[in-house]
């Protein structure tokens, strides 16, 4: 009960400092700085910041023993709070000048505060998850890289004297920074993204070998986060240059918001198996819409070579490409699901393969006997049962 209430406290902290960002950047009136892609995308990028609190709360209150739940409640906390310190800290010092106090200690918080869920939440998400543990004592060593990394890094960037770095604060003097440090404040910012990007490699490994030695309900566990990390991937990749830049940032912001989404499925175990349909309908789909797409610029670009003399529009070129893409779709979409279930899902494409066997000899077999031994071997061959019998029902 404890947890639970404090799980959904944090979430509340959350929730509130995100409400109270969103007021003062209103108030600001696009002051912030950085990069701003229209309301829509920064009312979309509000909300997914929720998206961890979320479901971390849900995690930490079902599972309180398993800390996915509160690494990724104090991800949101944390992402939250850089947001409210930037907005609080731009209206205080140029929106309303002294409206606020401590808009200088506010705009030192928004300088550094990000830093931990950047240095620690992806490798502490891949050396515990899904059951909160390390896989070994051995591990520990990079845990304890991870934690050195963080602690570097936020420390070295939040003591540097001078003014602070991001926007629109470059002319703020840092109100805790410690003359005289500079070069050693150097070296342990150094080490803190040396030790940072360590733990992220070492994480991802802890991942690969989790996966490599799962079995049965943890590995269907590691699929959906292992899906959702290959998502982002693709999406960082392809995004921004085939959608532009809003449309690209929704996208990849998308696909980052479901890596917690996917960790909390697979934790709380919510339609855990629909991994397996997801990804296969992701490789078949992703393969057809990239040939397809392919073929359509291909089609296109060689009709209007061929037909452009002839009838001095482009629209004939583009009407026969479509048609031919249209008509192309159902056979070629079997064609890939073939070729899926042959390469990674061998059971399934063995099982239907034995089905159309079956159907094939049911319709030409005449022999009780032998379309009884059939059936056994068809069950055994896709279902695999323990035992299998077949009862006739006797003629009346």
């Amino acid at each position: 009960m404890i947890a639970r209430r404090l799980a959904w406290a944090l979430w509340a902290v959350a929730v509130i400092l995100v409400a109270a960002e969103v007021l003062f950047a209103i108030q600001n009136g696009g002051r912030e700085g950085g990069a701003s892609y229209g309301a829509v995308f920064d009312t979309l990028f509000r909300l997914g910041l929720l998206v961890f609190p979320t479901v971390g709360a849900f995690v930490a209150s079902r599972r309180p023993k398993n800390a996915i739940g509160w690494i990724m409640l104090g991800t949101g906390v944390l992402l939250a709070l850089t947001g409210f310190a930037l907005s609080y800290a731009t209206y205080g010092l140029f929106t309303r000048p002294g409206g606020v106090p401590a808009a200088e200690v506010m705009a030192w918080i928004s300088a550094w505060i990000f830093l931990p869920p950047l240095f620690a939440t992806p490798p502490l998400l891949f050396l515990l998850f899904p059951d909160g543990r390390l896989l070994g004592p051995r591990w520990r060593a990079a845990l304890a890289l991870v934690v050195l990394g963080t602690v570097a890094a936020a420390t070295a960037i939040a003591l540097t004297p001078g003014t602070l770095q991001d926007a629109p604060f470059e002319q703020i003097a840092n109100p805790f920074g410690v003359d005289g440090a500079e070069v050693a404040l150097e070296i342990l910012l150094t080490i803190g993204w040396v030790s940072g990007s360590a733990g992220i490699v070492v994480g991802s490994v802890s991942m690969l070998v989790r996966l490599r030695r799962s079995r049965g309900v943890e590995r269907q566990q590691l699929k959906w986060i292992a899906g959702a990390a290959a998502l982002f991937a693709v999406a960082v990749l392809t995004a921004y240059p085939i959608f532009g830049d809003v449309l690209g940032q929704i996208i990849i912001l998308g696909a980052f918001c479901s890596i917690p989404i996917a960790a909390g499925i697979a934790i709380l175990r919510h339609r855990l198996y629909d991994i397996d349909v997801i990804i296969n309908r992701t490789l078949v789909y992703g393969s057809l819409t990239a040939l397809l797409g392919g073929l359509y610029i291909a089609l296109v670009l060689g009709l209007q070579v061929l037909l452009a003399p002839l009838t001095g529009t482009t629209t004939p070129a583009v009407a026969l490409s479509t048609l031919a893409v249209a008509a192309l779709f159902g056979p070629l979409r079997r064609r890939i699901q073939r070729a899926v279930d042959r390469r990674f899902y061998r059971s399934r494409y063995d099982a239907q393969r034995t089905l159309e066997a079956f159907a094939a000899r049911l319709r030409d077999e005449v022999d009780l006997d032998s379309l009884t031994d059939a059936l056994r071997a068809a069950s055994r061959s896709t279902v695999r049962p323990t035992s299998a019998s077949v009862w006739l029902r006797a003629d009346r």
